[in-house]
């Protein structure tokens, strides 16, 4: 069986806080990007690195926010082969939880205050629909939480102390997986 794949996807993010309430914007919106590497190591355990661009900006203009470039390492498990989901389904449904750390660099949108990096822990799942043996369809919904925060989703520091804050968002996505490999099977469908 093939145990490699390849997953892009693209959705909305939400910003849950810090940021100014005196805007008349959440600063979230269609602005997740979302690109990854996988490697099944069993049927049910496996691990990937990710790229993650996610852009908070207030509506309407788009001039005031933040934006986030996250590098990241993530464990995944086959909860769909656990509960039998692929067997009741004939190998059309799947299911996989993910646990993933990164490092996020942020960059707020108004030119006068600087970068920062961040810590970022996310909890995720991750419905699959089969295509074929090659292609799957996937919905992700992944709850994010930065570890150290300075700037605020509106791109302004969250205190004039520079003490940082616990932030958190979320993501919710649809995506694709290509399977890598010359065999007939992936691992997510054996």
């Amino acid at each position: 069986m093939n145990n490699m794949s390849v997953e892009l996807n693209y959705g909305y993010n939400g910003a849950i806080q810090p940021y100014n309430k005196q805007f008349k914007s959440n600063f979230s919106g269609f602005n997740h990007f979302e690109v990854g590497i996988r490697y099944m190591f069993s049927e049910h355990l496996g691990a990937k690195i990710i790229y993650k661009s996610d852009k908070f900006v207030n509506d309407p203009g788009g001039n005031i926010g933040i934006q986030y470039n996250s590098l990241g390492a993530g464990v995944v498990y086959n909860i769909g082969k656990k509960i039998g989901l692929t067997y009741l389904t004939r190998d059309n449904l799947g299911l996989l939880f993910h646990l993933e750390g990164s490092v996020g660099f942020a960059n707020s949108l108004i030119q006068q205050y600087e970068s920062e990096k961040t810590k970022i822990i996310g909890i995720g799942i991750t419905p699959q629909y089969r295509i074929n043996n090659k292609i799957a369809i996937t919905t992700d919904f992944t709850y994010n939480i930065n570890l150290k925060q300075l700037y605020g989703f509106d791109g302004f520091p969250i205190n004039t102390t520079k003490i940082s804050e616990t932030g958190s968002f979320y993501n919710l996505s649809i995506g694709l997986i290509y399977y890598i490999g010359e065999n007939k099977y992936h691992s997510d469908w054996y």
